[in-house]
């Protein structure tokens, strides 16, 4: 595969999920993977373990990749092995949890990244990839049980004080 045929498969995937959830985070979701993780028999930990991994791999990691293309000082072969390095721990997550599918694409950039002729043509594949990772980010974050945080509320907040005013809100 090309990395011109990579984004266009970058393109492809994110167009397919844009409103469809992917069955592997669904499945995630409903803490039905085969694989098991979590302890004690919950699932709440892989699945916010998943979210915090899509959270840093686009917001984080694919970022810095697609910002440090822009800079005419950035060494493209130290870029490569942080791209292995950093994005491989990545994948490795994404397959821990079930999210195989969403690994294999996150290897495919690795592994076409370590082609790239230049900054401009790593920049255009990171960009692809980029545009996927943000799409599996927000499926996990609408994936997330965010209710259950309101078992962990602040002491006070949601009660008022003696001038009416809502503790814990900023005045």
């Amino acid at each position: 595969m090309t990395i011109d045929e990579a984004i266009t498969l970058f393109g492809r995937e994110c167009e397919a999920i844009w409103l469809t959830q992917p069955e592997e985070i669904r499945v995630l979701s409903r803490g039905e993977s085969v694989q098991g993780v979590g302890s004690r028999g919950q699932y709440l930990t892989p699945l916010i373990f998943a979210e915090g991994t899509a959270r840093s791999l686009a917001d984080e990691t694919l970022w810095v990749i697609h910002l440090m293309c822009d800079r005419p000082d950035t060494d493209l072969a130290t870029l490569k092995v942080m791209i292995s390095e950093l994005v491989g721990r990545k994948a490795g997550f994404f397959e821990l949890f079930g999210l195989e599918h969403a690994a294999g694409l996150v290897r495919t950039y690795i592994g076409l990244a370590q082609t790239a002729q230049d900054l401009a043509e790593l920049q255009r594949l990171t960009d692809a990839a980029l545009a996927y990772a943000n799409r599996v980010h927000v499926w996990l974050d609408a994936a997330f049980p965010w209710g259950v945080c309101t078992g962990f509320m602040r002491a006070g907040y949601g009660t008022r004080n003696a001038d009416g005013l809502e503790m814990g809100a900023k005045s």
